[in-house]
């Protein structure tokens, strides 16, 4: 009996370590944003000061774009990675934006204190269901790894292992 429930919390431990499926309904399946070379659909947020954000301002520089949210421990386990890679690439033409799927009434003030409790040291954005539909998110962690002119070069959903090492390697390949 023991065995059998290790095996299962061994399971389900795994399953959750994939991907959080994103609350409500799944964007429909086309053509997407996702296709390699594609433009990265364009948007205007708001991060976490009030500040208003433009993808399009990063232009000239390779962006990583992180779909994730507080409540799911795939994307929690990769905020060591993303810092990891913001620190490694910051000073290079690099930026990451971190768009936040969570939907709560004072987002910004809960964002603000999840950042600094984890050590983010990249932008954080309030994300609203159009950025996520443009960008076929319908699971995360989901990243975009976006170049100089705006296409996107490759997209990842879930969590990787080494996913660090990854998106490092390409995007040393495309600054």
């Amino acid at each position: 009996m023991k065995k059998i429930f290790a095996l299962l919390v061994i399971l389900l431990s795994c399953l959750a370590l994939q991907a959080c499926e994103k609350q409500g309904p799944l964007p429909e399946k086309r053509e997407s944003s996702q296709t390699q070379g594609a433009m990265a659909p364009d948007f205007i947020l708001k991060d976490i000061e009030g500040r208003d954000v433009r993808l399009s301002q990063y232009r000239g520089k390779v962006v990583l774009l992180e779909f994730w949210a507080t409540w799911c421990p795939p994307c929690k386990a990769t905020i060591p990675e993303l810092v990891a890679v913001q620190n490694k690439f910051r000073d290079r033409g690099f930026a990451l934006l971190g768009v936040s799927v969570d939907e709560d009434l004072d987002l910004a003030k809960k964002l603000s204190k999840f950042s600094k409790e984890h050590r983010i040291n990249y932008s954080v954005l309030l994300g609203n269901e159009k950025v996520h539909r443009a960008y076929h998110v319908g699971s995360i962690p989901a990243s975009f790894l976006i170049d100089k002119e705006g296409r996107i070069i490759n997209a990842y959903t879930g969590y990787l292992d080494k996913f660090e090492t990854r998106v490092s390697e390409e995007i040393e390949r495309i600054l």
